[in-house]
C-alpha cells in the first residue's frame, strides 16, 4: 500500500511540475482561435483571441500572430456578412473588409 502511495505522489508531483508555459498555452489558444475562423465561428474565434490576450501576456510571439489573425478573422466575417446584405449596411461592411485588408498588409510589414 505504501508503494502504491508514493507513485500516486510521484505522479501528481509530475504532473504539477509539467505546467504549460504562457507561450504554450497560448499556442493552444491560437490553434483554437485558427479551428474556429475555419468553421466560420467568427465570435468564437475572437473570444479565443481576447482570451489569449488577457490570460497570456507574456507570450509575445503568440501575441504578435494574434493580431494577424484577429485582422484574419475580420476580413473573413466581413465577407461572408456581405453576401447576406444590400445597401448601406453592404457599404458599410464592404469599407470594414477593405480597412481590415489594409491593416493586416500593414501588420504583415510589420513582422517582416
Amino acid at each position: 500500500m505504501k508503494q502504491y502511495m508514493i507513485l500516486i505522489f510521484a505522479a501528481l508531483l509530475l504532473t504539477a511540475c509539467t505546467e504549460k508555459t504562457p507561450e504554450e498555452r497560448a499556442a493552444g489558444m491560437l490553434r483554437d482561435a485558427r479551428y474556429a475562423l475555419h468553421h466560420h465561428l467568427y465570435d468564437e474565434a475572437r473570444d479565443t483571441i481576447y482570451s489569449l490576450r488577457r490570460n497570456c501576456p507574456t507570450a509575445i510571439e503568440a501575441r504578435r500572430q494574434a493580431i494577424l489573425l484577429l485582422d484574419s478573422i475580420e476580413i473573413n466575417a466581413a465577407a461572408d456578412s456581405l453576401k447576406l446584405v444590400t445597401g448601406k449596411e453592404w457599404e458599410r461592411l464592404n469599407v470594414k473588409k477593405q480597412f481590415y485588408e489594409r491593416k493586416l498588409q500593414e501588420d504583415l510589414k510589420k513582422k517582416n
